[in-house]
């Protein structure tokens, strides 16, 4: 592990450790750039986090410490709600809110989500998050032969 992603481990881990536990948390973010944007071309080859997302987490991070959330300790449901006019994919906005969420210590690891839910909102121009504990496993439905 390089000393950047140890500082940015302990980090997150400072920042879960300071919230408190919840049994919901609901957050209005600005709308997620897409997974697609989230890195830009090196000069002389590799890849670099780009402007727009970089500008989209330290606002976003703004808005979401603004709101004071708590914490979901452990497995978790995440459910996001973007506006249709968005124009994403709509699996091209997950990534990108685990990773805030994650940096700013709402969950613990993104690993540990259990179930993500996606769907198109028209009640406000702001990204809905609701991260919840999952209830349990999730169990494979029958698939029929």
């Amino acid at each position: 592990m390089t000393s950047a992603a140890r500082l940015r481990a302990a980090t997150t881990l400072a920042a879960f450790n300071q919230r408190q536990d919840a049994d919901r948390v609901v957050l209005r973010l600005p709308v997620p750039v897409s997974v697609n944007d989230m890195h830009a071309p090196r000069k002389g080859g590799g890849v670099r986090i780009s402007d727009a997302y970089a500008a989209w987490m330290s606002d976003a991070g703004w808005r979401l410490t603004a709101q004071r959330p708590g914490r979901i300790a452990g497995r978790y449901t995440l459910d996001l709600g973007l506006p249709r006019e968005s124009g994403l994919d709509l699996d091209n906005a997950v990534k990108v809110t685990s990773d805030l969420l994650q940096l700013h210590g709402v969950i613990r690891n993104d690993r540990n989500a259990e179930r993500i839910g996606i769907w198109w909102q028209d009640e406000t121009p702001e990204a809905v998050v609701v991260v919840a504990p999952a209830a349990g496993p999730i169990s494979m439905p029958e698939v029929g032969a």
